[in-house]
């Protein structure tokens, strides 16, 4: 049996954070990541703060750069050499994993993974309990493992006491469903399963769980309201509201799963064209354009543009810093990226364009970033998540600059992602 290791993410969305995939849902194309190959890529989840995927039975931890791709992977002998099925699930130093379609865990120690144990799960391996909240309740009975899917890809909530998994147990809603197990008092065993209901589960199959903070739960599906195969839905454990499909730019006519969150950017396994391979959003310039309400204002080309997946750009007229009407929707842009992950700092750098004195240009440059924090505190954002500099035109862009656009280029404020 193929070993596919799925690796979730490193930051995880908290529930009062906009939905990372509508933030990647404009400006960005969904695009095969350059470390694939005509092998079988699969499998993200996290480890660590890190993403890794598997290619054939071999896992890889892997270092992302700021194009939002993969730049770097290493083999982990340790992570390969356990068996793990599917994606896997970690919470301090134990990940929860599948191996010949039943549930393990491994403890890390001296940076090690040790033997894999397995899960102690009420109603399975032939105990027999109670069952309550599922079809089995009020009758004593003994979960049969199925010899078909077994129990397979587990997430789990972060705090550790909650597990989800997917399996095909009598009483389900039909196909593979989403299960969950609860931690005991003990800390050892976990409690009999419970299907998820229809919250997300349907007729047809349901998998690949994936806790986003406490209540966004993404999952793949194949219900009839797909583009075809599998995609991907998300909803709300709290609020139980109903699944809804992420933007389509996500999802396609083929299996689109196993979406999760890395270091803030969105990744998914799809077999759209033709290969199971990683993909992942690829930036497209966002550029947004108001015209200057004063006629009298030179150069007005207010623009605020994703540099990248942690950047965030806003231009300033030449020698200007004051602000005028027609930047409010760039500084909406600007607040919606920094509230896109609440609990993140950033640092606000101002920068000029070659022209003028070192003096004057440090104080431009400061006086610029200052603005920007001044209006972020004003709309809400909390200040000490932020910090502002002025590095005068010390950092350009472009260095030779020689026509208006490319000094405009120059004349900037950077809202930079720190953690």
């Amino acid at each position: 049996m193929k070993r596919y290791i799925f690796i979730a993410s490193a930051i995880l969305l908290s529930a009062s954070a906009q939905a990372v995939e509508r933030k990647f849902s404009e400006g960005y194309a969904i695009a095969q990541s350059r470390i694939n190959t005509n092998k079988t890529e699969s499998g993200l989840s996290l480890l660590d703060g890190k993403l890794a995927f598997s290619r054939n039975d071999t896992v890889y931890l892997a270092e992302l750069d700021d194009s939002l791709d993969i730049k770097k992977i290493t083999p982990m002998p340790d992570l390969s050499s356990l068996g793990i099925e599917g994606q896997f699930a970690q919470y301090g130093k134990t990940i929860v994993f599948s191996k010949g379609g039943e549930l393990y865990q491994a403890e890390q120690t001296n940076r090690q993974w040790g033997n894999p144990q397995k899960l102690k799960i009420d109603g399975l391996g032939g105990g027999r309990t109670k069952v309550e909240g599922t079809s089995f309740a009020a009758r004593r009975w003994t979960y049969r493992v199925p010899t078909i899917t077994g129990m397979y890809n587990p997430a789990i909530s972060k705090n550790g006491k909650r597990l989800y998994y997917v399996t095909e147990f009598e009483g389900g809603q039909g196909g593979r469903d989403i299960w969950y197990s609860d931690r005991k008092p003990d800390g050892k065993s976990w409690s009999a399963p419970v299907n998820l209901g229809d919250i997300v589960n349907t007729a047809a199959d349901e998998d690949f769980p994936f806790l986003a903070g406490d209540s966004a739960f993404y999952f793949a599906s194949a219900t009839s309201d797909t583009l075809g195969g599998m995609n991907i839905f998300k909803t709300n454990l709290k609020t139980k509201s109903k699944p809804v499909m992420i933007p389509a730019e996500f999802n396609s006519n083929s299996n689109d799963e196993n979406f999760i969150v890395a270091d803030g950017c969105p990744f998914l396994i799809s077999n759209r064209n033709g290969n199971q391979d990683i993909y992942r959003p690829e930036v497209i310039p966002v550029i947004v354009e108001t015209p200057a309400p004063d006629t009298t204002v030179v150069d007005s080309t207010p623009k605020v543009v994703m540099k990248d997946y942690k950047t965030c750009v806003f231009y300033f007229d030449f020698d200007k810093t004051t602000l005028i009407d027609s930047y409010e929707k760039e500084f909406n842009y600007i607040y919606e990226f920094v509230n896109s992950d609440p609990n993140s700092k950033f640092t606000i750098n101002g920068h000029t364009d070659i022209r003028g004195g070192e003096k004057y240009n440090q104080k431009l440059s400061t006086n610029r970033a200052k603005i920007v924090y001044d209006r972020l505190v004003e709309m809400g954002v909390d200040k000490n998540r932020l910090e502002y500099k002025g590095f005068g035109k010390s950092q350009l862009d472009i260095k030779n600059a020689a026509t208006e656009e490319e000094h405009q280029k120059n004349r900037r404020v950077e809202i930079i992602k720190l953690d």
